[in-house]
């Protein structure tokens, strides 16, 4: 990814809750940022695809009662999802841009409930 477009354009999305950490989700053109906020004046973000999610929604939308494990089963041959928490941080990137919400949490696991892919 060209680093020099990384955060031209951006434009913000939405706040997404976790269990531990907020997330602010921002939309570039071709992707997304995830970024969560430190505790002092730093912070952390993470780049999610439009491709991936595009990818995610076609494995899954319309699901309800999806964790990260399933959904990570689920798309575990992508090119998209290495691990887990890529796939993780692509469901916070759903509901933040209004695709999926947290059903429920129950201990430090997350429930999400994924929207039907319109196309």
């Amino acid at each position: 990814m060209n680093h020099r477009i990384l955060f031209s354009d951006l434009r913000y999305r939405g706040l997404v809750k976790s269990v531990r950490r907020e997330y602010h989700v921002l939309e570039g053109s071709q992707h997304y940022v995830l970024v969560s906020p430190g505790q002092q004046s730093g912070g952390n973000y993470t780049i999610v695809l439009k491709r991936a999610l595009d990818y995610l929604m076609r494995r899954l939308g319309g699901r309800r009662s999806v964790t990260s494990a399933t959904a990570f089963a689920a798309c575990r041959r992508s090119k998209y999802f290495q691990n887990r928490f890529a796939v993780l941080n692509a469901l916070y990137a759903l509901v933040g841009i209004g695709a999926a919400q947290i059903s429920k949490m129950v201990g430090p696991t997350l429930f999400f409930d994924i929207r039907k892919h319109a196309g």
